[in-house]
């Protein structure tokens, strides 16, 4: 019996949405969700990456539906303080973290942990914070688990909208207004995105749902190797990374 889950992911602050609805084996690493991430928003794992995962809060929803509408939600939290802020925080632990820690974080290493250890439950949350500079936020939700004993291709993605991100362009903001830019065709920061991309017309909307599945099958593992393995990815792998096909 195979066990796939369902996520719903969303590029934070990003206008127009950027968003993916993927489905994966649960039986997979962290990190190895997280290459699959790094590919559907066509992030070029050129940067550090964690994940946080806001246990406390799980448990606090927990308490909520087994005991029902007696629940209070408010007097719970005054009498447990530290419970709602329990994360779970997956990381390259080989790497130094120069953030500071939180008090009631567990920090897992990201490239030993099952992604059925870290979510389990229809309606948990994770988030990937990808480039600690720009601050790239991914949010996930877990929409639906299927049972299976059927061969299943996976990863597989059922919907999204938007390209993706530009990376080192400056986060969420700044892609929002290099997307206007493109929509105009002028102003200054128009001229200097096509300077810089060496392009001077992109559709920032498109997303190919043929075209990503097919990526999943192979940049997720060139992102292991190079993670994991310090494998510098060859020439022929970064061009296809970079769509240079």
């Amino acid at each position: 019996m195979v066990k796939i889950y369902e996520f719903y992911t969303e590029l934070r602050d990003s206008n127009p949405k950027i968003f993916r609805t993927i489905q994966v084996i649960s039986k997979i690493t962290v990190a190895e969700f997280v290459y699959i991430l790094l590919s559907l928003y066509d992030m070029q794992a050129t940067h550090l990456f964690k994940v946080i995962v806001p246990k406390g809060q799980t448990l606090v929803e927990a308490y909520k539906r087994k005991i029902g509408n007696d629940f209070d939600e408010v007097t719970f939290k005054n009498e447990h303080p530290d419970i709602s802020n329990v994360r779970y925080r997956y990381e390259l632990l080989d790497i130094i973290d120069d953030f500071p820690e939180r008090e009631n974080d567990v920090v897992l290493n990201v490239t030993k942990e099952k992604l059925k250890q870290a979510i389990s439950i229809i309606g948990e949350q994770m988030v990937l914070w990808y480039d600690f500079g720009d601050d790239w936020f991914v949010d996930i939700k877990l929409i639906n688990i299927i049972e299976t004993e059927d061969d299943v291709i996976t990863p597989n993605v059922l919907k999204g909208a938007g390209f993706g991100i530009i990376e080192d362009c400056g986060g969420s903001w700044r892609l929002n207004d290099i997307i206007i830019a493109f929509q105009n065709k002028k102003g200054k920061l128009y001229k200097e995105i096509c300077d810089w991309l060496d392009i001077d017309d992109f559709d920032f909307s498109k997303f190919d749902i043929d075209e990503m599945n097919k990526r999943l099958q192979v940049i997720p593992q060139i992102y292991k190797r190079s993670y994991e393995k310090k494998i510098v990815p060859s020439q022929e792998e970064i061009d296809y990374i970079e769509r240079r096909y």
